[in-house]
């Protein structure tokens, strides 16, 4: 695609018109999975092939658009939203190939991790990605471009298994470069965290392994007991997470390894309908009587306060049901100021509790750790580090209070030296990145490098990474 005439440009929109919606088309409403963030974009396309993504990409930048790809919109922040085109990558799915010999795998960046899970199991051998985090249901693509995590001490960020990247770059035909840590190694290492900015992702070619089943076993421990043994607790399994119920002044420790076990069955349906069900409607009952929350917190702490065992796949034991829609927020600190921090929260959200009027939290905080890496944006560049998280849940969709909540949340760890996760929501302008993150500058030179128009700057990219004046609600309903 060289240099195109007018006549050309009518052609590209003519040939793109059966992939394309219109902003007047209630089609064109795009909320995040939560439903907390919601934009119509001037026009949203859903290509299938590289070449539509191609295509797009140099009408854009022939018509000075701003594009955004974006996957299934699971981030809680307004990091998939836009005014501009919307790119919805999830047309662009399946498997290309399988390396026994490198231990990679190549997938579409749309395509969804359930479906590579599936993929791979049907592998001869079965094969399994080494790690994932919480969910299953965001595309690969998005999941390299916030650097999402699991968790364990010998675990990175989930990027760093990536082997190779294939992109499509806004610049005149739109080419389609390969990033690896031999291929333009810059722009691999921008990419691996590019929060859809340093390109458009076409293929991902990720490490596998011999597919895995973990057994994992859940204690509960008293908030005083995890405190005084997090630098043991961290390291007595492959994969370790904690759950804390504040209401119930208590930590459930989940502790997973690999096994050739045979697979022991989950939780029963009873355990769901009291889980799922019954918990919504607690919840439901707290937006209206605030003094009943204490309640539903200890009520949740009841559920998961007695030790389990599970054998399983992999994923599906690192998975976990997010239960309903939620105001979500994680930051990742350095591990060693983990136990200062968690004093800090548990004294300040004891104090609210003991107020009548005091800010009540959901549950339950969760407490992950990931190993240090060296992707230019990932919130565990350089450190190894623990990730702290808190969501408020909003039942049947309704809007709960939050917002204070999470603001002193945030303030707490930031203090000690957090770095918000990408796909969440935070205040942080250029100058505070830069001082977070030592490759800062190195990440927007390549931006300027394969973006010199700016097609693919998002309005989360513009407020948060160029400074621009963009206000953090303007993605949101009045009611939120």
């Amino acid at each position: 695609m060289a240099d195109l005439s007018q006549v050309q440009i009518e052609q590209l929109r003519s040939a793109l018109e059966p992939i394309s919606v219109p902003s007047r088309s209630r089609l064109a409403t795009f909320s995040n999975w939560a439903e907390t963030f919601h934009c119509r974009p001037e026009r949203v396309f859903q290509p299938t092939t590289v070449l539509q993504c191609r295509q797009i990409l140099e009408l854009a930048r022939r018509e000075g658009a701003r594009v955004h790809p974006v996957g299934v919109g699971h981030s809680p922040s307004d990091l998939a939203c836009t005014k501009g085109w919307l790119m919805r990558m999830q047309g662009l799915t399946g498997l290309i190939e399988v390396n026994h010999e490198k231990s990679s795998a190549a997938f579409y960046a749309g395509t969804i991790l359930h479906d590579i899970h599936a993929e791979l199991a049907q592998t001869q051998p079965p094969l399994a990605l080494p790690n994932i985090g919480s969910i299953s249901d965001q595309t690969i693509g998005g999941l390299i471009s916030t650097a999402s995590h699991g968790s364990g001490i010998h675990f990175p960020v989930l990027s760093k298994h990536v082997k190779s990247l294939t992109l499509a770059l806004p610049l005149p035909g739109a080419p389609v470069v390969r990033a690896s840590p031999t291929e333009d190694p810059e722009l691999f290492q921008a990419s691996l965290c590019g929060l859809g900015a340093t390109g458009l992702l076409l293929e991902v070619e990720i490490e596998v392994e011999a597919a895995f089943r973990l057994r994992e076993t859940k204690e509960a421990k008293s908030v005083e007991y995890v405190l005084d043994n997090l630098d043991e607790i961290k390291g007595s399994a492959q994969h370790v997470r904690v759950w804390w119920y504040p209401d119930g002044k208590g930590m459930v420790v989940g502790r997973a390894d690999r096994t050739y076990e045979p697979a022991k069955p989950s939780p029963s349906l009873m355990a769901h309908i009291l889980g799922y069900h019954v918990t919504q409607f607690f919840l439901f009952v707290a937006r209206f009587i605030p003094p009943f929350s204490p309640f539903v917190g200890w009520w949740a702490w009841w559920l998961s306060k007695e030790d389990s065992e599970v054998v399983d796949d992999g994923y599906k034991v690192l998975n976990f049901d997010c239960l309903f829609p939620q105001y979500a927020l994680e930051w990742a600190i350095p591990a060693e100021n983990t136990k200062q921090c968690l004093e800090e929260l548990r004294d300040w959200i004891d104090a609210e509790a003991a107020n009548p009027s005091g800010l009540r939290t959901h549950f339950p905080v969760e407490i992950r750790w990931t190993c240090a890496d060296d992707i230019w944006l990932s919130p565990s560049y350089g450190r190894e580090t623990t990730w702290i998280g808190v969501v408020t849940y909003r039942p049947y969709g309704l809007p709960v209070p939050y917002r204070k909540f999470q603001e002193r949340f945030a303030e707490i760890l930031a203090s000690h030296q957090g770095r918000p996760h990408w796909a969440k929501q935070h205040a942080l302008k250029p100058k505070d990145l830069e001082a977070l993150y030592p490759k800062f500058n190195d990440y927007r030179a390549v931006l300027e490098r394969v973006d010199p128009n700016h097609v693919l700057r998002s309005e989360y990219v513009r407020r948060h990474l160029e400074g621009e004046p963009i206000a953090d609600r303007v993605f949101k309903t009045r009611a939120q």
